[in-house]
């Protein structure tokens, strides 16, 4: 596992701590959207695609 100190060091990577509220917000949006473990797969690919989108306007502006 790549950890690291700033998230400035390594373009494209995410330390722990990053990875660690990703889960969380997923966990949450799993259960704020009743996916049932059978959609699991889908709302993560949706969810990843969403967090892109909304990292690469933050890093735009």
């Amino acid at each position: 596992m790549d950890v690291r100190i700033s998230k400035h060091n390594t373009f494209g990577r995410m330390s722990v701590f990053e990875l660690d509220a990703l889960r969380e917000a997923f966990r949450r949006s799993v259960h704020e959207n009743n996916v049932t473990e059978v959609q699991w797969a889908e709302h993560a690919e949706l969810f990843v695609k969403g967090m892109i989108r909304k990292e690469n306007r933050a890093v735009q502006t």
